[in-house]
């Protein structure tokens, strides 16, 4: 079995500006009701969307549009894209930025980000401080979901990136740790390209 190509970014931002991000992302705002799991047994989770596609990846969007929706919705994060388009995420157009945050006990559900192989996900895991203890691991399944082929621990000021065909799922973190688990996310896709 050969292991899924995962890029690991270890210390992505300068601690001031992964501390105004962290805080940034614990303003009020959030809304709850986010999935990713279908069905009435899903636990639902904060989130706050801040640019890009909020369907199905179909709606008539162009990169530009979506950047510019970031840089008004969110001007810090908008800073974070640019560099990230420098550098791990050279050569791809933004779709999405959003947040999640899950409390303890609650878990996400396998999933897909798109069907479409040059489509990407990027996690940034934003918080200042994390313990094997917490959990709250992201884990990559293969195709047919019954195999682990990698696991991602959510270390501080860390960005993964892998293909958002690779099914995956957010582990829940433990009731210990009080505050959300806080990801940022970056769907990214090849320029000029659509649909999720």
């Amino acid at each position: 079995m050969s292991a899924p190509k995962v890029r690991v970014f270890d210390n992505l931002l300068a601690p001031p500006d992964q501390a105004a991000v962290w805080n940034f992302l614990n303003q009020p705002g959030w809304a709850y009701g986010g999935f990713s799991a279908e069905g009435p047994d899903a636990d639902r989770y904060f989130y706050k969307h801040f640019a890009g596609y909020r369907k199905d990846g179909r709606e008539a969007r162009e990169a530009v549009s979506i950047e510019t929706e970031l840089a008004q919705t969110a001007p810090l994060l908008a800073d974070v894209w640019a560099a990230l388009k420098k550098g791990p995420l050279g050569g791809q157009a933004l779709s999405r930025c959003y947040a999640n945050g899950m409390a303890g006990g609650i878990e996400g559900g396998l999933h897909l980000d798109s069907t479409i192989e040059s489509h990407l996900t990027a996690i940034y895991y934003a918080h200042p401080a994390w313990s094997p203890n917490f959990g709250g691991e992201t884990i990559l399944f293969n195709e047919t979901g019954d195999e682990i082929i990698a696991a991602i621990y959510p270390k501080p000021n860390r960005l993964a990136v892998f293909a958002g065909t690779i099914p995956h799922v957010a582990r829940p973190m433990s009731r210990r740790r009080a505050e959300l688990r806080i990801t940022l996310m970056f769907k990214t896709m090849p320029p000029n390209e659509g649909g999720a």
